[in-house]
């Protein structure tokens, strides 16, 4: 296997990040976890390697990157990683706002900003996103949430065009209402049904199979719901 089946995801330590990197290992992928935690509890596999980093200290995230690409070669990259924030605008301070932006967007800018350079000299590459519904629908509460995803999917659409003569495919994946922890702090919830949400390995599944698409075409979004849609406001976080 060469080094260009090495995979970065981002937020692998829980929910739809977890999920991809249990099937990429699966799919004989290498896979990088990054996470806050040092250790992603439940996941232990020789092809997998965690990397500390907050991606809201974006300092850090660039010289964790720098360290990593010393050493072996990236050749795919899915950002996973992601905080729910929502309420009205003038609820949140200024610095949640910006932490919030950070990790749901910039740190997917700052990421693809170093991976980028060597995928385009080896005329190869895999860079899959997961947005969200909140990207396509502006919702109640949600202009915080909405604006990172919304650019999210800006930032793809646009890299999408920049990367297809350099051999590289950019994918966006919008799911509805995930059944993971990201609701784990939050008022809401999906409904309790199974069909009230989509499971973190339906998502991954189609990770992998970008992953595993011809290269000669590129997945360009993925729009994804739950086929009866019902929230819980019932929860306390």
């Amino acid at each position: 296997m060469t080094e260009a089946h090495s995979v970065l995801i981002s937020g692998a330590s829980s929910g739809i990040g977890l999920a991809s990197a249990r099937l990429l290992l699966a799919q004989g992928y290498r896979v990088v976890g990054l996470s806050r935690r040092s250790r992603v509890e439940s996941l232990e596999h020789e092809n997998f390697t965690p990397l500390v980093a907050d991606l809201g200290d974006l300092p850090q995230l660039e010289t964790q990157l720098k360290k990593l690409l010393e050493a072996r070669e990236i050749g795919g990259f899915v950002h996973a990683a992601g905080q729910g924030h929502f309420g009205s605008l003038e609820q949140f301070s200024v610095a949640q706002m910006e932490t919030a932006l950070r990790v749901n967007l910039i740190s997917a800018m700052v990421i693809c900003r170093s991976l980028l350079p060597r995928q385009r000299r080896r005329r190869q590459g895999r860079l899959i996103f997961i947005g969200s519904e909140s990207a396509l629908t502006a919702g109640s509460k949600g202009a915080l949430y909405s604006a990172a995803k919304f650019g999210l999917r800006g930032f793809c659409r646009s890299l999408r065009e920049d990367c297809a003569g350099d051999g590289i495919q950019v994918s966006l994946i919008n799911p509805g209402m995930v059944r993971s922890p990201f609701f784990d702090d939050l008022p809401f919830a999906p409904g309790a049904k199974p069909e009230n949400a989509i499971a973190v390995t339906d998502v991954a599944q189609l990770v992998g199979q970008i992953m595993q698409s011809s290269p000669d075409i590129v997945i360009d979004e993925i729009n994804l719901s739950p086929r009866v849609k019902s929230i819980d406001f019932g929860k306390k976080p």
